[in-house]
């Protein structure tokens, strides 16, 4: 019973937030998944704890999504991949993005920091390599992925179709990474 009051209460914060982080309130939650304020409190410790274990399962989940496309056969196709991956993250799970979107970076940079791991160490031994530029781990989120993140954005504010753009976003990033000189593909 613990852990299905526990995912009750990240379901309701799930559905709440596409009324903004403000209509996530623990009488919502509490009304929202039929648990106690008592047991809101248990879990979490607070709203910000709500939102903290939310951001981070969220985080892990959109990652997750994107790991596949670590094991595509070209460097251009594994960065395509990932763009295209997370893409379709944000379109089959819509709440869950805007969630990332809206709330503050809830989560313990280090968490953080591990889930996004095999993702950072992939462009590092490629960038060492010679295969790619050679970023700052710091700017992989928000600058080499930053077209996916502001189109997707706009995707969740309903005025942008990511299928229509989804090529050029990959463009874009791959062109931020891509060795200077070498024009892409287009896998």
């Amino acid at each position: 019973m613990r852990s299905e009051s526990r995912r009750a209460v990240l379901d309701a914060a799930l559905e709440l937030v596409s009324g903004g982080l403000d209509a996530v309130t623990i009488s919502a939650l509490t009304a929202r998944s039929g648990v106690s304020n008592g047991s809101v409190y248990h879990h979490f410790g607070s709203r910000a704890g709500v939102f903290a274990v939310l951001y981070e399962e969220s985080f892990r989940h959109s990652v997750d999504a994107m790991a596949p496309a670590l094991r595509a056969a070209s460097v251009e196709a594994v960065v395509r991949g990932l763009v295209g991956h997370y893409l379709d993250w944000v379109v089959a799970n819509p709440e869950r993005a805007r969630f990332l979107y809206a709330a503050p970076m809830t989560v313990e940079p280090v968490v953080k920091a591990a889930a996004f791991a095999p993702i950072a160490e992939w462009f590092a031994g490629r960038a060492a390599a010679g295969e790619l530029r050679d970023v700052p781990v710091w700017s992989l989120d928000p600058v080499v992925m930053g077209p996916a993140h502001e189109c997707a954005r706009r995707f969740l504010l309903g005025v942008l179709d990511l299928a229509v753009v989804r090529a050029h976003v990959m463009d874009a990033v791959w062109s931020s990474v891509a060795p200077v000189g070498i024009v892409g593909t287009a896998c």
